[in-house]
């Protein structure tokens, strides 16, 4: 059975617009905002972890003492150990959820299903929600930008494509089952970045010619 990998080449945002969402001021900001802000930037800073993982995180999965995230993907069960950055500590503290009872890291599940079908609708109804309230705050922060979920996963597999690191560190970075899937993914930035090293080579050729 072959799965389709959608191309991902409008659903990444630019180095300057990440940054734009980085620097944020988040104090003119309601608090639903801020924790939709948070929650992005917060997957974008984990190696683009999907917001069904990040959704799903426990509070047990924080290791404080090693400064790291260990977790499951939900699409594969492939386990990832995701080192912390100093700039998601604070994204961190301001979203957890802080009532002892509930299992999540997040407040985003009900902490009191226990059934997986009732789960599963309330991670989906969470997940509208979500890319609703993202939606809203794109149009004040990134006008004229389109912007959902899954928009922080591709943005940094694009950017640190970019930034020349191999393919299968990507692939073991966003915890995909073979590196094959992650050639797909970045199928659409590998071609361009191959015409620009082409064109590379034919100027330093033309200026070669000249020197000699």
């Amino acid at each position: 059975m072959y799965t389709k990998v959608e191309s991902c080449t409008k659903r990444s945002l630019t180095e300057r617009q990440m940054q734009q969402l980085m620097e944020a001021d988040f104090n003119p900001l309601t608090k639903e905002q801020q924790y939709v802000l948070a929650y992005f930037l917060l997957m974008f800073m984990l190696r683009g972890m999907p917001f069904i993982d990040l959704a799903h995180l426990r509070k047990r999965d924080v290791d404080v003492r090693r400064g790291a995230i260990t977790y499951r993907r939900h699409k594969t069960g492939k386990q990832l150990v995701v080192a912390m950055p100093r700039e998601a500590l604070p994204l961190l503290e301001l979203c957890r959820d802080r009532h002892s009872a509930s299992i999540y890291l997040f407040p985003i599940l009900d902490a009191g299903l226990h059934d997986d079908w009732a789960l599963y609708h309330c991670y989906q109804e969470a997940l509208r929600g979500f890319n609703k309230s993202l939606r809203r705050l794109a149009g004040k922060l990134l006008p004229g930008v389109k912007i959902s979920s899954y928009v922080a996963r591709h943005t940094w597999a694009t950017l640190v494509f970019h930034q020349g690191t191999p393919v299968g560190i990507i692939s073991q970075a966003l915890g995909h089952s073979s590196v094959r899937v992650t050639e797909t993914y970045l199928k659409p930035f590998s071609d361009k970045r191959t015409d620009k090293e082409n064109r590379r080579l034919i100027s330093s050729v033309i200026k070669g010619k000249w020197r000699n």
